[in-house]
């Protein structure tokens, strides 16, 4: 087929989806239809956060390996008794790292963390190393929160405001599938290193100096793996 026939295409062209929603095809299209949406307040992926059995030497291999930075980290330096994080950048990827302290029967333990504890040894236990949150940046997490709410998705974390001596940041977690959340942030009032909480680093690794610069610019998509038979009820 020549050229000039592909781009002579109607430009209402539509896509249908699993659930029978219909998309107008192109990018100004899909641009068009999520203003129409009031849809114009999300701005991309904030973060990726990651269940890993060892967060300080995953945070390692992703330093040496692909180029990150390290940016921030909590833990018992910080005052977290039951988990570590590690957060690392390259561009505007970010991975946020966490494993956990202890287990999640220690007498000790408040009620919250011991079930955050158990949720990440359970992840663990199940996926191994893996992806738990894909968090998006929007502008206003309540709004986007309350209509993912009317629209049927399911709420882990209704929004709350994180706060230090660097300003404020408002979050909200929705679940997706399986073991998946999306968490919506918003930073545009904070000035600190990530988030409330964690502690920022400033120096480097020092074996990054030996090694070749590693560019990336974002993240592209996330891909959640479905078993046979199951991917229309997912995309439903």
């Amino acid at each position: 087929m020549p050229p000039s026939a592909l781009s002579s295409s109607p430009p209402n062209t539509h896509v249908l989806t699993a659930n029978g929603q219909s998309f107008p095809l192109g990018i100004s299209g899909v641009q068009s239809a999520a203003a129409d949406r009031n849809n114009n307040d999300y701005r991309g992926y904030d973060h990726v956060h990651w269940y890993v059995g060892n967060a300080k030497q995953a945070a390692s291999y992703y330093i040496t390996r692909m180029g990150f930075r390290p940016v921030a980290y909590r833990g018992l330096e910080t005052g977290s008794r039951t988990i570590a994080s590690h957060v690392v950048e390259n561009g505007t990827v970010r991975f946020v790292l966490t494993s956990p302290l202890k287990s999640s029967n220690s007498d000790t333990l408040s009620p919250d963390d011991a079930a955050e504890l158990e949720a990440i040894h359970r992840h663990l236990s199940e996926h191994g190393d893996a992806v738990k949150d894909v968090a998006f940046e929007v502008d206003n997490v309540r709004k986007v929160y309350s209509r993912a709410i009317q629209n049927g998705a399911v709420s882990v974390s209704e929004p709350r405001v994180l706060s230090d001596e660097n300003g404020e940041v408002v979050i909200a977690s929705l679940k997706t599938y399986g073991d998946t959340i999306h968490t919506l942030v918003d930073r545009s009032r904070y000035s600190g290193s990530f988030m409330p909480g964690y502690r920022a680093i400033t120096e480097s690794d020092p074996i990054s100096t030996f090694l070749p610069k590693i560019t990336l610019e974002a993240i592209d998509h996330c891909v959640g793996n479905q078993n046979w038979g199951e991917m229309d009820a997912a995309c439903d």
